[in-house]
Order: C-alpha cells, then sequence, then structure tokens
C-alpha cells in the first residue's frame, strides 16, 4: 500500500501568535498617531487663538493711539499691572472724548466715550499683564504696551508676551 501524503490546510498556532503580534503593533502605532495627531492640531489651535487674539488687541489699540491727542494721565494707571489707558481722542463727529482700555476679570476691555464696549480678547484667551507707559520728548509722545496672554483649550495651555510702542500722531 502507498504512503498517503497529508497537507495541512490553515495556520499552525505560532503563525496565529506571530500574526496577532504584528496586528497588535500596528494598531497600537497607529492609534499613537492619531493621537499625536489630534494633540498637535489642538495644540496648533491654542497657538492660532493666542497669535490672533495678541494681533487684534494691539492693532485696535495702535489704531487708537494713532489717532489720540494725548493721554489722560490722571485717569490712567501707566507702569502697573494691570494698567489702563485713557486716551483723548475725537468722536466721528469731531467732538472731544475718550477711548480707555483697562483689564477686568482677565478680560481687556474697552469704553468710548464713558460706554463699554466690551471684551477684546476671546472667551479661551486671558490678560495676564497689561502694562501700558508713557513716552515723550519735546517733539512726540508714545505708548509703550506690555501685554501678557494666556490661551487655554481643552486642557491644553499656551501663553505669550507681547510688546508695541505706538507714536501718537494726532497730536501734531
Amino acid at each position: 500500500m502507498a504512503k498517503q501524503k497529508y497537507f495541512k490546510k490553515g495556520f499552525s498556532l505560532i503563525e496565529m501568535i506571530i500574526y496577532a503580534a504584528i496586528l497588535s503593533v500596528l494598531t497600537i502605532v497607529t492609534i499613537n498617531a492619531t493621537f499625536s495627531t489630534i494633540r498637535s492640531f489642538a495644540e496648533f489651535r491654542v497657538a492660532r487663538d493666542l497669535n490672533s487674539s495678541a494681533a487684534s488687541l494691539l492693532e485696535r489699540m495702535t489704531r487708537e493711539i494713532r489717532a489720540a491727542r494725548g493721554i489722560n494721565a490722571a485717569q490712567s494707571s501707566l507702569g502697573v499691572n494691570p494698567g489702563r489707558l485713557t486716551l483723548l481722542t475725537k468722536d466721528s463727529g469731531g467732538a472731544d472724548t475718550t477711548v480707555e482700555f483697562y483689564v477686568e476679570n482677565g478680560a481687556l476691555k474697552i469704553k468710548e466715550g464713558g460706554v463699554a464696549m466690551g471684551a477684546l480678547t476671546s472667551s479661551s484667551t486671558e490678560v495676564t499683564n497689561f502694562v501700558v507707559r508713557s513716552l515723550s520728548n519735546p517733539k512726540s509722545s508714545a505708548v509703550k504696551a506690555e501685554l501678557g496672554l494666556n490661551a487655554t483649550r481643552g486642557g491644553i495651555s499656551k501663553s505669550g508676551n507681547f510688546y508695541n510702542t505706538i507714536l501718537l500722531r494726532g497730536g501734531y
């Protein structure tokens, strides 16, 4: 009688363990890469919030300071944190008025003509430092602004310090 050859069909136990290990490693790498991407995107959003808040705040302050005729030193808190800057300016009708920048509840706010116009910062951004200084010489006046911001979103936080020096052009 001839010997019959038996061929095994399927996988052995060792092959299954190796395939399961490879699949587990690939799954772990994929999950870690996904979480890393999500965290990087969240950090990017926080950095974007911080930088866009700083840019919009400093842009608004620059526009108002450049248009101002001077600083009301009696109503301003210069060289301290939190500072307060009250500018002497004109409204759209040409009448004398004031524009005031101040910090309240962690938000930088603005008043125009004594009327609160609201916060200039987003809800995810907090003002940690706001110092304004008056600089002057016989020919010109300027304002130096120091702004510290902290942006938080979903447990991720980022801080930054921003500086600007703006020349008052409305006075000459």
